[in-house]
């Protein structure tokens, strides 16, 4: 074998990994989008404590949520739902980092550029071409953008059926010590 020719063995890499690592570029390469833009995202009402991400990260998911969760019947805000899960789960470490990861896709500049070549983040488009760039990813050849939009859905998805407000939606009565992911132990 010549120095020019590549060992098809030699970069080999599963589904799994490949996309773990691309969403931690992304999340490496997410753009904190300050002051009035954000607020874009979640109209209305101050921002919500904070424990277990950004405020970034907040208005990310916020993002998603208006594409994936818009036409519900309720309104429910997925970036605390979000915070709620990264703070109070028992999950392991890595799990909470996927999250975490997951919600620097819609500010990504790599992202944006890699997937759509566009230098427009998800999260600085209105939410009609939002929900048109991601109906776009669902629809695409693009093993990648399929599997992502996937990804971004079910996890929105999750974090909403794991929200103390879709809870109480449902009719089960929440007190103030409700955290939908207690452990109890087996007696």
């Amino acid at each position: 074998m010549s120095e020019l020719e590549l060992d098809h063995r030699a970069i080999t890499m599963n589904r799994g990994t490949f996309l773990r690592r691309s969403l931690q570029l992304f999340a490496a390469s997410s753009i904190v989008v300050g002051g009035g833009s954000t607020l874009r995202c979640r109209a209305g009402g101050p921002l919500p404590e904070l424990r277990g991400i950004s405020e970034q990260e907040y208005h990310n998911m916020n993002a998603l949520g208006e594409v994936f969760l818009g036409e519900l019947p309720f309104d429910l805000d997925l970036g605390k739902a979000t915070d709620d899960y990264i703070y109070g789960h028992p999950s392991p470490i890595d799990v909470k980092e996927n999250v975490h990861e997951l919600a620097g896709v819609p500010s990504s500049w790599l992202a944006a550029l890699l997937l759509d070549a566009s230098f427009t983040t998800l999260v600085s488009l209105e939410p009609a071409d939002r929900r048109l760039r991601l109906l776009g990813w669902r629809d695409s050849d693009s093993v990648m953008k399929r599997g992502l939009f996937n990804i971004m859905k079910q996890t929105c998805f999750f974090l909403m059926s794991s929200s103390k407000e879709y809870v109480a939606m449902t009719g089960y009565k929440i007190d103030d010590g409700f955290v939908p992911y207690r452990y109890v132990a087996p007696v």
